[in-house]
């Protein structure tokens, strides 16, 4: 332990080491712009709302605006949140589709354990009745992206042990706006992101609209065996995706101040994604072969979300926003489930299933239909008043939510015949089992209070949060009729706060110091609970620092958090004695160091070119606390001894990026490495499962170091012309275990496009 607070204490001298070579450079008289009317219209809607907020709040957070996510050409959402400290990350696909996100440690399974918005709402299919998150909003047609964690997070639920994530939509246009970005790359990578829009005045009011289309399509860099015959089945490995979207806006002529919103979106999405990896030896040979039995794995999406939003200023005081929202989700991922009716992590430990897999054997595929529907529906309202009170000024938020979630499975399995040469003979259906064939539901009514009160250059903020959870699952045979019904409901109420000091403001300076202490909860999903799962508690506390000196274009931040975990929430779905349930996993203790430098050297010394720098460096401690039974073998907790560490969270990672732009011209490098991971609680480098049987979920994940680049040349106001580089290095690692096998990260990879605004 002393040796771990070592290093967080070195961490700590290295911020300031790059401090001291800020304040070298020569002062200027340069100010941080202040926020216009329409983005302090977004801040009460977002997490966030700018990057000039992130000084006001008292705890870890990042706003990433959208020439981040533009310039860099970014569609991997992994890509982006390695420069946010404090987020780990575990790849899957390789082009970020599903997401597996940790936020200071906690389980990144699917991000179950973080709150994901889009505007500001609820966007995972069902997030209180399954939080798995099968769907991630695409960061490319993002305007944002907002990352809260620690103590800020209390109005925001259901899950917050880990923190937020909310994804900012494009925005109405002010004025008149058209806006086109067409791109090219190798895996006949095709992506276009177009809108238009505009605000007019009218005799009643102003009116708003947009209309967005994004769209990507490729062949995939994954490589199938073999090309066998069969009677379905591709080749193709890649994906295609479209996701339309519409806005519309009025505010009209009235005494109070008033605006109505109006957005509905669409997304779609074919992606020849599977399940199951490769084993150590073959992945060593070629990383991005798959084999032939994936043929037929694809998983089929289809999103639909929208909401009606009124903002109301009362007066200069007292705004109030209510939101009526609502989401469905259908999705059917078709995957190769067993091979000889054996479950796909040991079949990459038999040299003779292997053989079946790779179609070179006769044998028989099982392949399942992961049929799934979601459905989710509420209204929120968020009222803010500002006061003075004597000498402290008050800014009091109320949050009310009555939230519905659900989800219906009914799954059903084929089962191919393949003769020795891998062609189908023969398939069968089944009529769907009564384990795939349930009902989740779940009402959620919540409450939040919180009161921003500043005192000279004090603010101390406690706020509390409250739900009233109403729980039910059905499970059905036959397709109708009903064998189970169980109903429960139960209250939690958690809360924290936070305290910060503005010890200076001034000539473009800031220096704040802050603390807080969060009561965080996950609760289960309707079956797991009834089965006695108990929702995941923790208990977090960080204390840090925030400079900026813009003066100097430069600005740096530094957080210690601790955090402990109890009854953890984990996922028993992977493995031949999986049940696909939730259940308890003992306690979990985290704590790091998170640091974020930011330095333009070009703008500060008065340069003829600026040379934009960061640094984002995080050391995370995750440690299990308690052991966890090895019959669990459906998580990749089972067997963890106390003081092991928890899965998937890297001790160190480390971003950073640097930049050139000189007139019309730019260019730049961001580097990314992750240390050594292990795949499952029990951090053993064999590749062996917890009954001694070999498994390939199991065992190490190596280190890896990515370097991507960017260069661009802005013809005038209206065109820009742009080259992507992914993985220059071609760098190929193991990147993750799950769900079932070593699976690589993309290779290298390069696109060119065009930008157009007018």
């Amino acid at each position: 332990m002393s040796q771990k607070l070592l290093k967080v204490g070195l961490g700590a001298l290295l911020l300031l080491a790059s401090s001291s070579l800020a304040f070298a450079a020569g002062e200027k008289t340069t100010t941080p712009s202040k926020p216009t009317e329409t983005q302090m219209l977004l801040d009460q809607i977002s997490v966030i709302g700018s990057k000039f907020n992130i000084k006001n709040i008292a705890g870890s957070a990042a706003y990433l605006g959208v020439n981040d996510i533009r310039d860099q050409g970014i569609a991997d959402i992994n890509r982006l949140l390695r420069r946010v400290p404090g987020v780990i990350v575990r790849e899957e696909d390789g082009f970020g589709v599903f997401q597996n996100i940790s936020l200071r440690g906690v389980d990144m399974h699917r991000s179950n354990k973080i709150t994901i918005m889009e505007d500001g709402i609820l966007t995972a299919p069902a997030p209180y009745s399954a939080p798995d998150a099968y769907y991630s909003p695409a960061i490319a047609r993002m305007s944002g992206l907002e990352v809260l964690k620690g103590s800020s997070q209390v109005k925001f639920g259901p899950r917050t042990t880990g923190g937020v994530i909310n994804y900012i939509s494009t925005p109405i246009p002010t004025s008149q706006r058209y806006y086109m970005k067409a791109s090219y790359g190798n895996m006949d990578e095709l992506r276009n992101h177009t809108y238009f829009g505009n605000t007019e005045n009218g005799e009643s009011g102003k009116f708003g609209y947009l209309i967005e289309y994004y769209g990507r399509n490729n062949s995939g860099f994954k490589v199938i065996d073999d090309e066998l015959p069969s009677i379905r089945g591709e080749q193709d490995t890649g994906m295609r995706r479209m996701e339309p979207m519409i806005k519309m806006s009025y505010e009209p002529k009235s005494a109070m101040y008033q605006r109505f919103e109006f957005k509905y979106g669409h997304s779609d999405l074919d992606f020849n994604e599977t399940y199951l990896g490769n084993n150590t030896r073959h992945f060593r040979k070629n990383p991005i072969a798959r084999l032939a039995a994936t043929r037929f794995d694809e998983i089929n999406s289809e999103h639909h979300r929208t909401y009606l939003r009124h903002f109301l200023e009362v007066n200069k005081n007292t705004n109030i926003i209510t939101t009526m929202y609502g989401n469905t989700f259908h999705r059917n991922w078709q995957k190769l489930d067993k091979v000889n009716n054996v479950s796909l992590d040991l079949v990459l430990a038999n040299e003779g299933l292997l053989n079946v897999a790779r179609g070179r054997t006769a044998g028989s595929l099982k392949v399942k239909n992961n049929n799934r529907e979601y459905y989710l529906y509420g209204i929120q309202s968020n009222l803010t008043h500002k006061a003075q009170m004597g000498e402290v000024e008050h800014n009091i938020e109320v949050g009310l939510r009555y939230h519905y979630d659900q989800i219906r499975r009914f799954q059903q399995t084929e089962t191919y015949t393949q003769d020795a040469n891998g062609a189908i003979t023969a398939v069968s259906v089944d009529g769907g089992g009564e384990s795939g064939n349930r009902l989740q539901e779940t009402a959620a009514t919540a409450v939040n209070v919180s009161d921003a009160m500043k005192w000279g250059k004090w603010t101390l903020t406690p706020g509390i949060r409250g739900e009233w959870m109403q729980q039910s699952w059905d499970q059905y045979k036959d397709g109708s009729a009903k064998i189970i019904n169980q109903q429960t409901d139960y209250v939690f109420v958690v809360g924290g706060g936070t305290l910060k000091y503005d010890y200076y403001e001034g000539n473009g300076k800031d220096i704040d110091f802050f603390t807080g202490l969060n009561r965080g909860f996950s609760p289960a999903d309707p079956k797991s609970k009834m089965a006695r799962v108990d929702p995941e508690t923790s208990l977090g506390f960080e204390i840090g620092t925030r400079y900026a000196n813009a003066p100097k274009a430069f600005s740096a931040e530094a957080i210690f958090f601790l955090t402990d975990l109890d009854d953890l929430v984990l996922k028993d779905d992977i493995g031949d004695t999986s049940s696909g349930d939730t259940i308890n996993g003992g306690k979990v203790r985290t704590m790091g160091l998170e640091l974020l430098v930011n330095y333009d050297a070009g703008l500060a010394n008065d340069w003829t070119f600026q040379t934009p720098s960061y640094v984002s460096f995080t050391y995370t401690d995750a440690e299990i606390r308690s052991s966890l039974d090895s019959t669990s073998a459906g998580t990749i907790f089972a067997g963890a001894s106390k003081g092991n560490e928890v899965p998937y969270v890297s001790e160190y990672v480390i971003s950073f990026g640097t930049g050139v732009i000189y007139k019309k011209f730019n260019v730049n490098f961001d580097a990314s490495y992750r240390d050594d991971q292990w795949a499952d609680g029990r951090n053993l480098a064999t590749n062996v499962n917890t009954s001694g049987v070999p498994s390939e979920r199991f065992g190490k994940i190596d280190s890896m170091f990515v370097v991507d680049a960017t260069i661009g040349y802005q013809f005038n106001n209206q065109v820009r012309v742009f080259s992507n580089f992914k993985n220059i290095t071609d760098t190929q690692r193991i990147v993750s275990r799950e769900p079932q096998g070593p699976r690589s990260n993309m290779p290298f990879a390069m696109m060119a496009g065009l930008e157009f605004t007018l």
